[in-house]
């Protein structure tokens, strides 16, 4: 028999093709008696952050649950050993400048990855974009009902720009306060977000540029 017709026996003995994952098979290697397969998926929605001992760091930095900033670095088994993992689940949000870790709610986490693919299914194009806007002078209760904003249109799919603007009557900050409330906002985005452009700063204006972080 030959190469081609053992693979086509092959593919259809061993495997079923699925169109709604649209996978195939794909022949790596073969000779007249070894053959070395591949499966490939084309993407059927975002996967699921890695997590808990698939973790491949040694050393990580938590987001601590109570004041939103990063803990010291820790060995990651020291951080799975602390937690309940049956109830909570430990999610690499980020390995860029470091391996970040976040431990949330298991189930809470399976439901949101839910809430992801269904969005994707609806069809989110690339690089759509949305803006929100904060004042210099942002309180925290507004500033905390502007994140969540973005934080759920970066959970859709979309690139958010945040744009931090002079109101009329307020006082303007000086230019290292406008750079520290910057800083505020990129840092209460950094377990789900990165900003994928530099920020573009005018003499009175910020516009700081969004992305989700890849699961």
């Amino acid at each position: 028999m030959s190469t081609s017709a053992v693979f086509r026996t092959l593919t259809l003995s061993r495997y079923r093709i699925l169109p709604s994952c649209q996978c195939k098979v794909e022949l790596l290697k073969s000779t007249p008696h070894s053959f070395s397969f591949v499966r490939t998926y084309a993407s059927a929605g975002p996967a699921r952050r890695t997590g808990d001992d698939k973790i491949p760091y040694r050393i990580v930095r938590v987001v601590n649950p109570d004041t939103g900033k990063l803990d010291p670095p820790a060995r990651l088994t020291d951080v799975l050993a602390s937690v309940d993992l049956k109830a909570s689940r430990v999610e690499l949000v980020t390995e860029d400048p470091e391996p970040v870790v976040k431990i949330v709610d298991r189930r809470e986490s399976y439901e949101k990855w839910k809430e992801q693919k269904k969005a994707f299914r609806k069809g989110v194009k690339a690089g759509e974009q949305k803006e929100i806007q904060v004042t210099w002078g942002v309180d925290a209760g507004d500033l905390k009902h502007k994140v969540v904003k973005a934080r759920t249109e970066l959970e859709k799919g979309y690139r958010v720009d945040i744009v931090i603007a002079p109101k009329r009557g307020q006082k303007l900050p000086k230019p290292d306060e406008m750079v520290a409330r910057a800083n505020e906002i990129s840092s209460l985005l950094l377990d789900i977000a990165k900003e994928w452009r530099a920020r573009d700063i005018q003499k009175t204006i910020t516009t700081m540029s969004f992305q989700k972080i890849p699961s």
